[in-house]
C-alpha cells in the first residue's frame, strides 16, 4: 500500500490536484501552498488529523498573539504571517487526506470543528485586544455578529459540500471580487493589518459580521455563479 502511495510526485501536490474548488486568493495562492505543505507531511508520513490539530494549536497561539501584543507595523506583519501559514494548514489536511486515501465523515467533521473552535475564538481575542486599549468602546454585540456570520457560512458551506457542491468562482468581475473580499485569508490579513488602528478593527469587526451573514444567508440558497 505504501509503495503506490510513494509515487505520488511533488507536481501532483503543487498543480492542486486534490484541491477542492474555491474562492481565488485560496485557489491561486493557498491551496498551491497547502499543496506544497501536504507533500512535504504526505513524505513525513504524517496522518491529516496532525496536520488538523497543529493548525488548531498555531491558531491559537495567533490569536493570543493578536490580543496581547502591541500595535505596529511589525507585529502586524508577524501576524499576517502567521494567521497565512494556519490558512495554509487548512488547505493541506484535506489535500493530504484526499491523496493518500484516507478521507473519511469523523476527519471532515474534526476539520470543522478545529474550524469551529478558531470561527469562536479570533473574535474573542479581537475583543480581548479593544477592552485592554480602555477605549470606551463595546464590541461585544460585533464580536457576536462575527461569529454568528462566519459560524453560518461555515455550517451551510459544509452542509453544500456534503451535498456534492462545492465554492465556485464567478465568472462575473463583481462577483469575484465580492468572493475574494469574503475569503478566510483576506479576513485573517485585514483584520491583522486594521489592527494598527483600532477604531479600523472596530469598523472592520463590524461590516466582516454583516458581510458574513449576508453571505451565508446566500449560500443558503446557492453559491455564488
Amino acid at each position: 500500500m505504501r509503495k503506490n502511495i510513494v509515487q505520488i510526485p511533488f507536481k501532483k501536490f503543487w498543480d492542486r490536484s486534490f484541491a477542492v474548488s474555491c474562492f481565488p486568493p485560496t485557489w491561486y495562492i493557498f491551496q498551491r501552498l497547502g499543496g506544497a505543505v501536504a507533500f512535504v507531511a504526505y513524505k513525513s508520513r504524517l496522518s491529516p488529523n496532525i496536520i488538523t490539530v497543529l493548525g488548531g494549536i498555531i491558531g491559537s497561539y495567533a490569536i493570543w498573539q493578536f490580543s496581547t501584543l502591541p500595535l505596529g507595523m511589525v507585529e502586524t506583519i508577524h501576524l499576517s504571517m502567521i494567521f497565512s501559514f494556519v490558512y495554509i494548514l487548512d488547505c493541506t489536511d484535506g489535500q493530504l487526506a484526499r491523496a493518500t486515501g484516507k478521507t473519511s465523515k469523523s476527519g471532515k467533521w474534526f476539520d470543522i470543528g478545529v474550524d469551529f473552535y478558531l470561527i469562536i475564538l479570533f473574535p474573542v481575542g479581537i475583543s480581548i485586544f479593544i477592552k485592554n486599549l480602555h477605549i470606551g468602546t463595546n464590541i461585544d454585540w460585533m464580536v457576536i455578529g462575527l461569529i454568528l456570520g462566519r459560524s453560518m457560512v461555515l455550517i451551510v458551506s459544509s452542509l453544500k459540500r456534503s451535498d456534492g457542491k462545492d465554492h465556485q468562482p464567478s465568472s462575473l468581475f463583481l462577483k469575484k471580487i465580492i468572493q475574494s473580499i469574503l475569503d478566510t485569508p483576506v479576513f485573517y490579513i485585514w483584520m491583522c493589518c486594521s489592527r494598527i488602528n483600532p477604531e479600523w478593527l472596530i469598523i472592520s469587526t463590524m461590516i466582516f459580521g454583516g458581510l458574513y451573514i449576508f453571505e451565508s444567508i446566500y449560500l443558503s440558497r446557492t453559491f455564488f455563479k
